[in-house]
């Protein structure tokens, strides 16, 4: 069962709009669905909910009980915008935290820390999914018509 990822299914519709668009109009409007991308992230993040909608693998079991899993890595500050008139992204903007947020994503090796005798400590994290697409295509395809309905 092939299922689309991004927005594959309305990017047609979209390339049409944009592409009859001027540049200083086109960024413009990249930037506010790039805006309407990353709090729709930062919220899944912090709720720690996939893209497709199905919660992230939990963390494994401790004594302690530590909360939330990336209780930060949602926040503005971390998640960054680059907008130009013909492309959009969004990442995360310190190289620590993308250096976490990569591990998780990917389903990586990490640093956990060290023994007493000074021995690092690696772990196989599970693949949690930070990025993507979800529910919220439906969001940015009312931002561009709204956009196009007032006029840029």
């Amino acid at each position: 069962m092939a299922r689309e990822n991004g927005l594959e299914a309305i990017e047609p519709f979209i390339g049409e709009l944009i592409e009859a668009a001027a540049p200083r109009q086109r960024r413009k409007l990249v930037d506010k669905l790039m805006r309407a991308a990353r709090r729709a992230n930062a919220d899944r993040i912090r709720r720690n909910i996939e893209p497709d909608g199905s919660k992230m693998v939990a963390r494994k079991k401790r004594k302690e009980k530590r909360g939330k899993m990336f209780r930060r890595l949602g926040k503005a500050r971390n998640l960054k915008i680059r907008a130009t008139p013909d492309r959009g992204e969004l990442h995360f903007g310190n190289p620590n935290v993308e250096d976490t947020a990569a591990t998780h994503h990917f389903g990586l090796e990490g640093f956990v820390g060290k023994t007493r005798e000074g021995k690092i400590i690696r772990t196989r994290y599970d693949a949690r999914r930070l990025l993507g697409f979800g529910k919220e295509q439906d969001e940015l395809l009312d931002a561009v018509l709204e956009h196009y309905g007032e006029g840029g």
